[in-house]
């Protein structure tokens, strides 16, 4: 019988191909980030966390340069890897797999498990994707956190975190 350890390896290594192989990964980023700049939690925020991209996720560096020109302070984890979490209100996170009811397979390091786990109760955690990374169903462990919204460049999923 295969763990939750071993599926999640293999459903990473299935979707980081899946991922890599989409030709317009600069259109779909505009869609998604289109989306989250319609949530009113993203327009309230003051401090919004965002990682960098890396080959394969939805192109941060736009959204980033909108935040900081509505006037966000933006954290992003990559440049201050202990951020402080009691002081975010939304925080956009990276992920291989979602599910609709905000389930998330991350890379395997645990970081935004650990992160979302010390924020506040009004702390908005937003999935961010490409329709193809989402799956009916993720292996999970005790540790994992769901999301409150999965955004995709097709629709948006209002998780149950």
């Amino acid at each position: 019988m295969e763990t939750p350890i071993d599926a999640k390896r293999d459903l990473r290594r299935r979707m980081r191909a899946i991922r890599k192989a989409l030709p317009d990964q600069a259109e779909r980023s505009e869609q998604i980030w289109a989306r989250v700049q319609t949530l009113p939690a993203i327009n309230d925020a003051g401090v919004v966390m965002v990682f960098t991209s890396v080959l394969g996720e939805p192109i941060t560096q736009p959204f980033i340069d909108w935040c900081e020109a509505q006037g966000k302070r933006v954290v992003v984890p990559e440049d201050d890897p202990t951020p402080d979490p009691t002081i975010v209100d939304v925080v956009i996170v990276p992920g291989t797999a979602f599910t609709i009811f905000g389930g998330r397979l991350g890379q395997g390091g645990g970081f935004y498990d650990r992160f979302l786990s010390r924020v506040r109760d009004e702390c908005l955690a937003i999935g961010v994707c490409f329709q193809p990374q989402v799956v009916d169903d993720l292996p999970t462990e005790p540790h994992d956190v769901s999301l409150d919204i999965v955004v995709t460049d097709s629709d948006m999923f209002f998780g149950a975190r």
